[in-house]
């Protein structure tokens, strides 16, 4: 496994244990090098919306944890933030918490000779996600997703 894969793991178990106290939820981490140099950034979530004072929070929260319980050697930037409106369904949960809203989902294999299928989403039951497509209820088996993202019609 290599160094920064197994660091963002480590921040989200710990942050996993942190934030809920708060009120918020980990959503997904990731530390990569980029040009400025090494960054974390933690995606979060909680009910309502992420204000930019909610991030101050969570950073603050987790600066000290981290420092001691990870130890990253390289110096980094710590960025918190929300996961969009466009945010990825990482989770299979995730698919009850957004029933009612739009989605896109890239699939493994075909159905209906598509690998991608947009529509509204109405849920998970029984390892299979449901999207309504113009009226035709779509099971989509959770097992061949791919990539599955909210999408907002302007």
């Amino acid at each position: 496994m290599d160094k920064h894969k197994s660091i963002a793991e480590k921040v989200y178990d710990i942050a996993s244990c942190n934030l809920p106290k708060a009120g918020y939820e980990v959503i997904d981490v990731e530390y990569q090098k980029e040009k400025s140099g090494n960054v974390l950034r933690i995606f979060i979530d909680k009910r309502g919306r992420i204000s930019a004072e909610d991030c101050e929070k969570v950073a603050h929260i987790l600066s000290g944890v981290l420092d001691v319980d990870v130890m990253i050697h390289s110096p980094y930037t710590l960025e918190v933030s929300s996961p969009g409106l466009t945010r990825e369904l990482k989770k299979k949960n995730e698919y009850s918490r957004f029933i009612g809203r739009d989605i896109r989902i890239i699939m493994r294999k075909p159905i209906y000779n598509k690998v991608v299928l947009e529509g509204t989403l109405r849920g998970i039951k029984n390892d299979d996600v449901i999207i309504d497509d113009n009226g035709t209820e779509i099971q989509i088996p959770y097992s061949i997703i791919k990539k599955a993202n909210l999408t907002f019609k302007t």
